[in-house]
């Protein structure tokens, strides 16, 4: 799960970065084309339904780097309508318009995640299996893409390589076996540590009935069935079930918006989707200026 703690420091170290890439030394166009004392009404509107996220990166920048008064008027988590408002903003049309294209990026971005994540995750409401996220996720963003799940209504899987188990199919090979490698990771110093961490869990990747009937006799806890045809991948679940009953069932590999009540039909406990974060659109998000003054 994402920490929020954490997520703060992340967000200040990615901001800086954003505005430094966009904003640099300051918006040279607002500079030259406008009064320094014009004053703008503002607000972004959703020029599509979706759910929003990104909001509290929004409100980090405006409350850290200026001076425009802002309302927030939907939240992480909270559905927008097309044409509905989602932020309100007052305050110098220079500084507006420098901080716009680094506030939508965040924004639509974020809320994309959210919002296709969503989309998802309403298709397998009636199966009883949750969908997760996978770590592949744009170098820096991770937990922020990772809130924008949960935002969503999804579920993040590892936050990265140091915080549980998952042996793929290198690992295997690497180690001869499932069983080897299990018993590597069960033998080790490191285990004793990690075993009782609430977030810790031994995962395996398995691609054959072979492999599954393996890991069930090692009562990992979780089994990944990778890229398996549904026919194979339901057989796979009824050995699951009978071999090893606590052990958790996830599947993984190509699942699109058009399989993927196919898939939860089969009653996995988790369905990983890459491209929730990775191919996800962006939501459409305008950000438009009213009444300008001078004061």
């Amino acid at each position: 799960m994402t920490n929020l703690q954490t997520l703060e420091n992340d967000l200040i170290n990615i901001v800086k970065l954003a505005i430094k890439e966009d904003v640099g030394d300051g918006d040279i166009t607002s500079t030259l084309t406008i009064d320094e004392n014009h004053i703008s009404d503002g607000k972004i509107i959703a020029k599509d339904d979706g759910i929003i996220s990104g909001m509290m990166v929004v409100e980090h920048i405006l409350k850290h780097y200026t001076s425009i008064k802002y309302k927030i008027l939907r939240n992480d988590g909270e559905f927008a309508t097309i044409g509905e408002e989602v932020l309100r903003l007052k305050g110098s049309t220079r500084e507006i318009l420098s901080y716009e294209r680094v506030i939508l990026n965040f924004l639509q971005h974020l809320s994309g995640i959210a919002t296709y994540t969503n989309k998802f995750a309403l298709k397998v409401v009636n199966f009883g299996c949750k969908i997760l996220d996978t770590r592949k996720t744009l170098p820096g963003m991770r937990k922020l893409e990772k809130k924008a799940v949960l935002d969503g209504g999804g579920t993040n899987h590892r936050m990265g390589l140091y915080d549980a188990v998952l042996i793929k199919e290198n690992h295997i090979k690497g180690a001869g076996s499932i069983s080897n490698a299990i018993n590597n990771v069960r033998h080790s110093s490191a285990y004793i540590h990690l075993k009782d961490q609430p977030s810790f869990f031994i995962q395996v990747e398995c691609e054959t009935l072979a492999q599954v009937e393996e890991a069930c006799g090692l009562l990992v806890d979780e089994i990944l069935l990778d890229n398996m045809s549904l026919p194979l991948a339901e057989e796979a679940i009824g050995l699951i079930r009978r071999m090893s009953p606590k052990t958790s069932i996830e599947i993984s590999g190509n699942v699109s918006m058009e399989s993927i009540i196919n898939i939860a039909r089969l009653r996995p406990d988790r369905i990983s989707i890459g491209k929730i974060t990775h191919s996800a659109p962006v939501l459409d998000l305008s950000l438009l200026l009213d009444d300008i003054l001078i004061v």
